[in-house]
């Protein structure tokens, strides 16, 4: 008995719509940051979804359906970056010590937000403009393009070396 072919979950017109683009899409993540992995795990995501919302641009023509696509796999791109943002550091035996720290809540506060001054203090007000509104008003790749006049490209670069800046000026001062 001969095995059987392997499972084609799409359809004719689906499969080559997948075949034609994953990879630029895939390109398109990975310009934005986001590592092979990830860029290959999102765009089988997208997918997913693409498979489920079918029916939006089942009887559309090619330009359509590839924006369509590449507008899902837009969206779960900036998605994954807004959360990988966030980070999670396990404390170990040090960390414990370190919760019983002598000081009173506001003395704790004080401190932190002179770390804070100290790390923008070193910005000029365009980069500190920049950073703010990324990290703390949490705007998109695109709201800071439009507002700062720059690219998306320029937006990333300058937010990764503005955070890469403060952290390590916060990490030097908070030794002392």
């Amino acid at each position: 008995m001969a095995p059987l072919p392997p499972r084609n979950p799409f359809a004719p017109e689906q499969a080559w719509l997948y075949a034609y683009t994953a990879a630029s899409l895939r390109r398109r993540l990975r310009r934005m940051g986001i590592s092979p992995e990830d860029a290959r795990d999102l765009v089988q995501h997208a997918f997913i979804i693409a498979l489920e919302r079918w029916h939006e641009v089942e009887n559309a023509p090619e330009g359509r359906m590839r924006a369509w696509l590449d507008g899902i796999t837009w969206q779960l791109g900036q998605n994954f970056l807004r959360l990988s943002r966030h980070q999670y550091e396990q404390l170990g035996h040090r960390g414990l010590a370190l919760a019983a720290a002598p000081g009173s809540y506001a003395d704790e506060r004080t401190h932190a937000a002179h770390l804070v001054r100290a790390a923008l203090g070193s910005m000029t007000d365009e980069d500190r403009a920049l950073f703010v509104a990324s990290f703390l008003e949490d705007a998109t790749l695109d709201e800071l393009a439009l507002s700062f006049g720059i690219t998306r490209n320029a937006a990333f670069r300058r937010i990764t070396t503005l955070e890469r800046m403060a952290r390590a000026r916060i990490e030097r001062l908070s030794r002392r």
